[in-house]
């Protein structure tokens, strides 16, 4: 039985794919007794102010609100079948430069709204919008992270949100703010998905060395946000995922496997814990969200954004 037991155990590695470094899991990082029982691996949800609320004017939209002395806008997504006794898991979507909240909903904000309707999962996605000095995103102040704290005061008052299980993805000047959020938001973000981000050309906070999940792409021929920027300075998509990695707790930093072909290589790193878990998926490319692999109609970048967010 015992030998039967670890044929079938390597059948079931050798047929999943030589995508990853490393797919599962690490065996050795066991979920720490130390960590908050918000943030346990499928951990019971974590109600809002707003559960067991009706909706009232609250819908589907665009809406309009003053922050931090500024008049911003973003876009809210409510299912439609919206129950106020159910914990909405709470997706935030950050655009791009050259794009806009509304490039977030055409988009069904970067393809998670698809995953979430084909498995049924209860999210709601909001799109906020950038725009306030000509630059997509603030480089010089904190008020992008203010609008971002208002947004969720507003949404856990309002709305049945899960607040153990709030996230925010981006691409390109979207996964530098998204970033930038990661550092000053690891008590309520539970994880954050960064699409090429740069850690330079963007406000960033002093971090706070919290723990937080995190998973990034950056193709190997990207000269917009650079895996490398500047090594003396710390530069790059790089220096993001090395900073979550000890930020994490790993201190002896790892090598970082690269692409050397078409197919896409992502990395789970070892020892670090199962709840805080850090992915970097490579692939021979440049500056791109939307990736498939020879052979694959998939793009990969949006699927394993969403099995990263669906693990909590």
């Amino acid at each position: 039985m015992k030998h039967r037991l670890i044929l079938i155990i390597l059948v079931a590695i050798m047929t999943c794919g030589g995508c990853f470094a490393q797919q599962s899991p690490d065996p050795n990082a066991a979920a720490s007794s130390s960590v908050d029982a918000s943030r346990k691996l499928k951990n019971v949800p974590v109600r809002s102010a707003g559960y067991g609320k009706e909706l009232g004017d609250f819908k589907s939209g665009i809406y309009t609100m003053e922050s931090a002395g500024l008049t911003r806008q973003y876009t809210i997504d409510i299912p439609e079948n919206y129950d106020k006794n159910t914990s909405y898991r709470l997706i935030f979507a950050m655009h791009m430069m050259g794009g806009h909240m509304n490039t977030m909903v055409s988009g069904n904000y970067y393809e998670l709204k698809t995953y979430a309707k084909r498995d049924n999962v209860p999210v709601i996605f909001v799109a906020p919008e950038g725009y306030t000095d000509r630059s997509p995103w603030r480089g010089s102040d904190d008020k992008d992270h203010i609008f971002f704290a208002d947004m969720l005061k507003l949404f856990k008052e309002k709305l049945s949100i899960d607040t153990s299980r709030i996230f925010c993805c981006g691409f390109s000047f979207g996964a530098m703010v998204s970033y930038s959020l990661s550092l000053d938001f690891q008590d309520e973000l539970r994880a954050v998905a960064c699409y090429a981000p740069a850690n330079w050309n963007i406000y960033l906070p002093e971090n706070k060395h919290k723990p937080i999940a995190y998973f990034s792409t950056t193709g190997t021929q990207d000269n917009l946000c650079k895996w490398i920027n500047s090594d003396a300075q710390k530069q790059g998509g790089k220096y993001c995922v090395l900073t979550h990695i000890e930020d994490n707790g790993l201190k002896e930093l790892p090598e970082i496997p690269i692409a050397t072909t078409r197919t896409h290589v992502t990395t789970e790193f070892k020892g670090l814990p199962a709840e805080y878990p850090v992915l970097f998926g490579s692939f021979v490319g440049g500056h791109s969200n939307n990736e498939k692999d020879p052979g694959s109609n998939v793009n990969w970048i949006a699927k394993e954004t969403w099995d990263f967010f669906m693990r909590f």
